[in-house]
């Protein structure tokens, strides 16, 4: 391994075991990294955190447990992946998280150009990583997850470590969480400016991602803005429960007549302005 600091927070001592009620194998070796409730004896204390899934006495696979919710497990990787037979089990746990960042990387290191500068690097599950969401956008990488257990999994410092050894132009790394806690992140690497703006397929956003929903921004919908700046061109286009008014950002640049955004919330209303005004 390249780096020194793990991605990985193993847990010390004996790691705890959750048995399933259920065959659910032939699902995981399928591909699906979920296990709900109904598989496991509810009857059982279930340990928080890193854990053994068996099934029959047999390793099925190696996760994390979210004891106080319908979704259970989150699988890692299966026990029959051929490095796993390894005695330290640290190492080999931490080994594959690396395999999977080294694929996320290649899949998506040429995303960030001169057009496009904002991109999702980490997609939890679907990249062998439960539970972790990275997003980048601009210089400002942004961590995030949905449960204090995959919180404590995931090594923030060898996460940041790995971050700016792949991307040398990020200048900060934010950990974000959810916008009702007490604090509402924390910075693992420089410190996050009050307004970032990136950049999407030519057009220019602002965000206040301490505040803002998920991330910062809804990335995902990048190819659905550009479709509707595509189609607007001489239109009179409504952008209803707009939030911060990125389609309607694209309508008016692609030569809309006029375009009207509502959203009840104020904050939301306040950065559409905004969005419109770092776009002229």
């Amino acid at each position: 391994m390249n780096e020194t600091i793990p991605l990985i927070n193993f847990p010390e001592g004996k790691i705890p075991e959750i048995n399933l009620i259920r065959d659910v194998s032939k699902h995981l070796k399928r591909g699906h990294r979920w296990i709900f409730a109904d598989c496991f004896d509810q009857k059982e204390r279930h340990h928080e955190g890193f854990s053994i899934l068996k099934s029959r006495n047999e390793i099925l696979a190696f996760g994390i447990v979210q004891p106080d919710t319908q979704l259970r497990f989150r699988v890692l990787c299966l026990g029959e992946e051929p490095f796993v037979r390894n005695n330290n089990l640290f190492y080999t746990i931490n080994l594959w998280s690396e395999l999977q960042w080294k694929k996320a990387i290649e899949i998506r290191k040429n995303f960030a150009n001169e057009f496009t500068n904002s991109f999702r690097l980490i997609n939890g599950e679907g990249d062998g990583m439960p539970g972790l969401i990275i997003d980048i956008y601009d210089d400002t990488a942004v961590i995030k997850h949905d449960h204090e257990a995959v919180e404590k999994f995931w090594n923030h410092q060898g996460i940041a470590a790995k971050l700016v050894s792949d991307f040398p132009h990020l200048k900060t790394v934010y950990y974000k969480r959810r916008n009702d806690d007490e604090v509402k992140g924390i910075d693992i690497l420089g410190h996050l400016k009050e307004e970032v703006i990136f950049k999407e397929n030519g057009s220019l956003f602002a965000t206040n991602i301490r505040d803002a929903a998920k991330t910062g921004f809804f990335l995902d919908q990048r190819d659905n803005r550009k479709l509707i700046g595509q189609l607007s061109n001489q239109k009179s286009v409504l952008n209803l429960f707009s939030y911060t008014a990125g389609f309607s950002v694209f309508a008016a640049k692609g030569g809309a007549r006029e375009v009207t955004s509502v959203d009840i919330a104020k904050a939301a209303t306040l950065a559409a302005g905004r969005k419109l005004e770092v776009n002229n």
